[in-house]
């Protein structure tokens, strides 16, 4: 980590201490309140705001703080974010209940803007933002897409721990410092950096305290919800949230276009085939022997269906929460035994480098079709810090089951590897 530029150590256990206890007095009461509608702002449940994940298309287009609306974000898939723009240099961003008013570098604030801050009921962030503390680790490759990585100058991520690159070497020297877990930040360091903005992933609600702590220093905090959204190109939409953020909104709408595009040229292709759709299972194996099979309703099982295959394990009850369902060895037998595809994660568990060895975890694997046929392939890289490669993911999943179902030569893959 850098070396911390002055002590203020005293000053933040003050500060902790007052403004936490008149933080929980007074924020979670105006929690559900509206923006102030009064003669100098006007922000309804279903305007422009569109938090509730509506479509933009509905939304009021009232003024703001008398300040007259422009346009909304166009968003085609995402629904727990929205922004719409209005005159003066302000943005309104909602994610999920929390209200966000993004002020251009040198315009006024509004007074009546102000005033909603005061009262919990919306969060001013005022550009340039820099300096953010980033501790949602998908959220990085946004960045990194948008060229803005040195917007970003604190992780909780550690380096070792980074399948992107780019972002492994920045934490290594140092020029991303990381500050520790998630859950327990090293507030010192991220308030003495100039900390404008601090970005968190859902898992920050298990660890509410470190959210108030950073909130009562008066960092902003943004809660990011992309893994919340139904469709995978609704989490790659967020990237335009980013975009706006760091004033790179034409860059982040390319990268959507591009990406977009790809899979629209895949799923055209899979359009054109005839016949029977392949069957595929994600899994892996732990340690104890017990299978672990990705949810039905998962992001990387909504990408092998993208791609066109048919799920083994779609029978099984969709929990939202859960990225790998548990099954015993038999019951992952006696669905997976005449998929024609096996995708193994080699994150976890056992990690096998050849289909001996697969088959020398549980001998009753070798009675498995893929296995048999030895179509069974793996992949270690963490595709969650990699949102913004869906569409490379996607043709990779097609090309494995377009070779298995016509033969040829073995694909060459970014992300996969056959076990042989």
């Amino acid at each position: 980590m850098k070396k911390v530029r002055s002590n203020k150590l005293i000053f933040i256990m003050i500060a902790l201490f007052i403004s936490v206890f008149f933080y929980g007095c007074g924020k979670d009461a105006d929690k559900n309140t509206e923006v102030s509608t009064d003669s100098s702002s006007s922000v309804s449940e279903d305007g422009s705001g569109n938090g509730s994940g509506q479509s933009t298309e509905n939304a009021v287009k009232e003024p703001l703080y008398d300040r007259a609306f422009l346009r909304n974000l166009d968003l085609q898939y995402a629904k727990e974010f929205s922004a719409a723009f209005y005159e003066g240099g302000l943005i309104l961003i909602n994610v999920g209940e929390d209200s966000f008013l993004l002020v251009d570098e040198g315009a006024e604030v509004p007074e009546a803007a102000k005033k909603d801050e005061k009262s919990g009921k919306i969060t001013i962030l005022q550009k340039p933002l820099s300096n953010i503390y980033n501790a949602s680790s998908s959220v990085m490759d946004h960045f990194l897409a948008i060229d803005a990585l040195d917007r970003v100058t604190m992780t909780s991520t550690k380096a070792e721990d980074w399948s992107i690159e780019e972002v492994r070497k920045l934490v290594e020297d140092d020029t991303i410092s990381y500050v520790g877990k998630y859950s327990m930040p090293d507030y010192e360091y991220i308030l003495d950096d100039g900390c404008s903005l601090a970005i968190e992933n859902q898992m920050i609600y298990h660890s509410p305290d470190t959210k108030e702590k950073l909130e009562a220093l008066e960092i902003p905090v943004l809660v990011e919800r992309s893994s919340l959204e139904d469709e995978p190109l609704g989490r790659l939409e967020w990237i335009k949230l980013y975009g706006i953020l760091t004033g790179e909104e034409e860059a982040a709408q390319a990268v959507f276009d591009e990406q977009h595009k790809k899979i629209e040229e895949i799923q055209s292709e899979i359009g054109k085939e005839s016949g029977k759709k392949l069957d595929a299972a994600l899994f892996y194996i732990g340690t104890n022997g017990i299978v672990g099979v990705r949810n039905p309703d998962d992001y990387m099982t909504t990408l092998l269906k993208m791609a066109g295959a048919e799920y083994s394990f779609d029978h099984l009850s969709g929990d939202s929460s859960k990225t790998y369902i548990q099954l015993q060895m038999e019951e992952f037998y006696a669905h997976a035994i005449d998929a024609d595809v096996l995708i193994y994660n080699s994150n976890f568990g056992y990690s096998p480098t050849n289909i001996d060895e697969l088959i020398a975890i549980d001998g009753i694997l070798v009675e498995l079709k893929a296995v048999k046929n030895k179509n069974v392939w793996c992949y270690s890289q963490d595709s969650f810090q990699q949102p913004t490669k869906m569409a490379d993911m996607v043709n990779d999943y097609y090309e494995i089951f377009k070779y298995v179902r016509d033969g040829g030569e073995e694909p060459e893959l970014m992300y996969f590897e056959r076990l042989k």
